[in-house]
């Protein structure tokens, strides 16, 4: 199965599991492609539609691997089951999920919705589509941290992810600072906030790894906000005046993120 550039991302941000659930499964292709890698024994192909279900269910039939995956309708995770091991102990029966191609409020209201199960897993992957920096604060809330991070460009489109281990975060704010950073800490013209700042919004692997789409990325979003700030200039008023004040502010962690990448580390 050949997934598309962000799936693939998705999917290779997974580790090799016994049994994962595909939260949002869509047309069942990250399922297939997981059970054809041999990264999943079995696979929850979950959707809270039919539409996308039945198509999911199709593909899977055309591929003969309806013994290795199965279709649930779930609204989000609540489906999943705790089941008995062979000691009587309940268990859930996946131990890793994605969710994919959602937004993040909903994303984050997923994890809510179910969140004993999801801490009874292994890892998870989530790629919200928007209030990234709210998933990301969200994760250090529920005992779990960000290992890996990944951001693909896809169709004009920006695309980041995360996978999601056990263990409280435990931020190294003397690791992976390039020394120009460091300098400015330490000349006070910036502080521990503003890193902290930094790697909500645009991920602390993404900055530490210097990713080659996170910095086109950022030179995308300065050139966005510059030309609104531009606009609002001629404007005048006091609502556009407000609106000033904000979009400065938001440039200046995009030229923060942008001078990251400009240091040696």
């Amino acid at each position: 199965m050949e997934l598309s550039k962000r799936l693939q991302a998705v999917a290779d941000l997974l580790d090799c599991h016994g049994a994962v659930a595909d939260i949002g499964c869509d047309h069942g292709f990250v399922s297939i492609y997981l059970i054809e890698s041999k990264k999943a024994g079995k696979c929850l192909a979950m959707d809270v539609n039919k539409g996308p279900l039945e198509r999911a269910k199709e593909h899977i039939m055309q591929k003969r691997l309806s013994t290795y995956i199965e279709t649930r309708l779930s609204d989000g995770a609540k489906e999943i089951r705790f089941v008995k091991d062979e000691f009587g102990n309940d268990t859930l029966e996946v131990e890793a999920a994605l969710v994919a191609g959602m937004g993040g409020r909903l994303m984050i209201q997923i994890v809510q919705d179910s969140l004993e199960k999801f801490q009874s897993m292994d890892e998870f992957i989530l790629q919200p589509q928007s209030e990234i920096p709210k998933v990301r604060q969200f994760v250090r809330t529920i005992g779990y941290h960000i290992e890996k991070e990944d951001m693909v460009l896809e169709d004009g489109k920006y695309y980041p992810m995360m996978k999601i281990v056990r263990g409280e975060y435990k931020p190294e704010w003397s690791v992976g600072i390039p020394k120009g950073m460091q300098q400015m800490m330490k000349s006070g013209k910036i502080d521990i906030s503003d890193i902290s700042l930094l790697y909500d919004e645009y991920g602390e692997h993404l900055l530490k790894e210097k990713h080659p789409v996170l910095r086109q990325f950022l030179g995308k979003e300065k050139e966005l906000y510059e030309g609104i700030l531009i606009n609002l200039s001629k404007q005048g008023t006091e609502k556009s005046d407000s609106r000033q004040k904000e979009i400065k502010e938001k440039l200046k962690y995009i030229n923060l993120g942008l001078e990251w990448f400009e240091y040696e580390m």
